[in-house]
């Protein structure tokens, strides 16, 4: 667990691990959504501009959302710009993504029918396979760090328990570089987990390590696996209509991630009462994805040879480029 994969020489300038896992989750999830857009018609010129949008208005999405339920840290509005130091909400980057495709898509649309919801269907294991790199590198760093685990606890929990460093006892380089700051991506006295248990748990600072909590971070890694082979076979053998995958995501990651909010314990999520703002967002848009999916479905079954978009079609369906005909040779 060391928050920086490396720095640059000469300028002594660190590239956080959590920065490096998520450019790693942007280009394998381009390859990703490259392979599965172009078996579903969709051109790579098209898609490469469009995930360029999509991940562009993600990060602008997660990064809003992170200022929202963290007002607190910018009294100085300079600060929201310092993406440096940290600050990136999941569901902000699923929303600004969702808002950023619709609005490519919407603007550049060869078929009116066809592009958003494939390319929804085409993007969405990306996201699964995102939601794995990005959290292991929230676990290099230590934010997004679970509840307590107690020796009250039940052996099979105790068995899951991982404990954060304080970077002052265990790596004193780390102490003398870092100061202040907090979330996924920027400079710290300590582990954000240790330093929420000195805080407010009463751990004595010059402990070596953080009270032992849950390693959510490994959980929703685990999550984002699980989801991309669900995704997969969905795909592969159940897919009943266009927008089925995308559908599928949204309801599974609301509910798996409302649920496991419940054993997160960092600050910087934000809420309303006891529920965070995850799960606010996961519930919500996990009923309104079923309703969706339910209606699709019906539509699917009474039409089924409408409910799939083939590339062929996608292609008999796209509107002629405009331009002089040719002329036709006349037989003679």
């Amino acid at each position: 667990m060391y928050p920086i994969m490396f720095t640059i020489p000469g300028l002594n300038l660190p590239i956080y691990s959590y920065g490096v896992m998520l450019g790693v989750s942007l280009i394998i999830g381009w390859y990703v959504v490259l392979g599965l857009g172009k078996r579903d018609g969709l051109s790579r010129e098209w898609m490469s501009s469009c995930y360029v949008w999509t991940a562009v208005f993600a990060i602008i999405g997660a990064r809003l959302l992170y200022i929202l339920t963290n007002l607190d840290e910018f009294q100085d509005p300079k600060r929201m710009l310092e993406f440096r130091q940290g600050g990136l909400v999941a569901y902000g980057g699923f929303l600004g993504g969702f808002f950023g495709s619709w609005w490519y898509a919407r603007r550049n649309r060869s078929n009116p029918r066809v592009d958003f919801v494939t390319w929804a269907d085409a993007v969405v294991p990306s996201l699964a396979t995102g939601l794995l790199f990005t959290r292991i590198g929230c676990l290099l760093y230590g934010c997004d760090f679970g509840g307590r685990i107690t020796s009250e606890s039940p052996g099979w929990v105790r068995s899951l328990a991982m404990k954060f460093p304080n970077w002052a006892t265990r790596f004193p380089e780390m102490a003398q570089r870092f100061r202040g700051g907090s979330g996924c991506s920027g400079p710290l006295n300590g582990s954000p987990a240790y330093g929420w248990h000195v805080k407010h748990y009463g751990l004595d600072q010059a402990a070596h390590w953080s009270y032992a909590v849950h390693p959510t971070q490994i959980y929703e890694a685990a999550v984002g696996l699980f989801l991309f082979g669900v995704l997969m076979l969905v795909r592969w053998k159940l897919r009943r209509f266009t927008g089925q995958l995308f559908l599928v995501f949204v309801i599974m990651y609301g509910i798996i991630r409302t649920l496991l909010e419940f054993i997160r314990d960092d600050p910087e999520r934000g809420g309303i009462q006891s529920a965070s703002t995850s799960q606010i967002i996961g519930l919500g848009t996990a009923i309104l994805a079923i309703v969706g999916y339910y209606y699709m479905l019906r539509r699917a079954k009474a039409h089924p040879d409408k409910a799939l978009w083939r590339p062929a079609e996608a292609a008999a369906t796209a509107p002629v480029t405009k331009g002089r005909k040719p002329r036709s040779k006349k037989r003679r």
